[in-house]
């Protein structure tokens, strides 16, 4: 194989910023066509990659271009129709956070990855990020003892996007080809929701990978305020095994001030402490404190890392850093959060 030819589905905000620039710097990767059902994008993303091959229906793509691996950034709602097309024909797949909306869909594509013999990733750069491996790996090998207590806040800068105005977040975020679609947060046919949808799925993905826990109940509130999808949601967590855990998130940040994310991890024999959006992260044990190096600030989001795993697995280079299996996990947990505060009860992800 000379270079890898990509597929990407969805030509949005997302896939512009982060993929098309990812794949496109692959020294042995293209992107071979390009799908997405709205015209305008399509044509400025084909116009901003140099890309001929485009497509309004990612089965027609399927059919007519010979292509090695898939990336699908697609409305929440889709992720489910479309990653079905893709691992049915055996590609490697990146599918973009959330995995899907609904637990048993989430079920459905795992099981279709592992009988085609297609790995599936899940869109999660903070997976890729140095502190995260590093961490993970501590607390695997028992440096602060069996977890007691989780703790997670991420506070984030989206109120807009639930309202349906991307424009706001123009000059924060550098829209480089194409804004986020009106719809694709603020509608919930579209969305499955808010800040759950949205965030919660990156931090509650970071939580459970790093930790290896397993939530076994969710008590949740979540509200709206003016806006038709959640914006802030609070979260007690009971893990299987006795460990405890809070996790909090909002989309209201300002504009030009710091988004929040942290987690804080209470084992038996020490503690770790990881603000990942800060760069920083410590080990605390006994009489010891070990800190690790501050990572500069284009490190501590590695938004091109999920993309180049998926180039690297095809080529025979790597292991699945985002597995479909901890997206599942982090749909479940959603899932539980929206059940238990529209019910008024506490939720067993897995009976979801």
């Amino acid at each position: 194989m000379t270079r890898v030819r990509v597929a990407v589905i969805g030509c949005g905000w997302w896939t512009t910023f982060a993929h098309l620039p990812a794949i496109a710097g692959h020294p042995e990767a293209e992107v071979a066509a390009l799908a997405d059902p709205d015209r305008d994008r399509l044509a400025a993303a084909a116009r901003a990659s140099g890309v001929d091959a485009v497509f309004a229906d990612t089965a027609d793509l399927l059919d007519a271009v010979d292509v090695d691996a898939a990336v699908i950034a697609v409305p929440h709602a889709l992720h489910h129709q479309v990653a079905r097309l893709t691992l049915d024909r055996g590609l490697p797949t990146l599918l973009e956070k959330p995995m899907v909306i609904e637990p048993a869909h989430g079920r459905e594509l795992v099981a279709l990855a592992e009988e085609r013999g297609a790995e599936l990733l899940i869109d999660y750069p903070w997976h890729y990020n140095r502190h995260a491996l590093t961490l993970r790996r501590e607390i695997a090998a028992g440096r602060i003892g069996p977890i007691e207590h989780v703790s997670c806040l991420y506070a984030s800068t989206v109120r807009e996007l639930y309202r349906g105005d991307p424009e706001p977040y123009r000059d924060l975020w550098g829209y480089p080809v194409n804004a986020p679609g009106a719809g694709t947060y603020s509608d919930p046919a579209l969305s499955g929701g808010g800040q759950g949808q949205t965030q919660i799925t990156h931090a509650a993905a970071l939580m459970l990978w790093l930790t290896g826990l397993r939530p076994n109940g969710v008590a949740a509130f979540t509200s709206n305020f003016e806006l038709p999808v959640d914006l802030a949601d609070g979260v007690a967590i009971r893990f299987e095994g006795g460990a405890g855990g809070v996790l909090g998130s909002t989309g209201g940040v300002l504009p030009g001030h710091d988004e929040i994310a942290r987690l804080e991890i209470f084992g038996r024999d020490g503690h770790v402490l990881f603000d990942v959006n800060g760069g920083t992260a410590s080990i605390h044990l006994a009489g010891m404190t070990t800190k690790l190096l501050d990572l500069p600030a284009e490190q501590r989001n590695p938004e091109h890392a999920p993309a180049r795993n998926l180039i690297d697995i095809v080529l025979g280079r790597a292991v699945n850093g985002s597995p479909a299996r901890i997206g599942l996990a982090a749909v479940e947990f959603v899932a539980a959060v929206y059940r238990s505060a529209r019910e008024g009860r506490v939720v067993d992800p897995s009976e979801i």
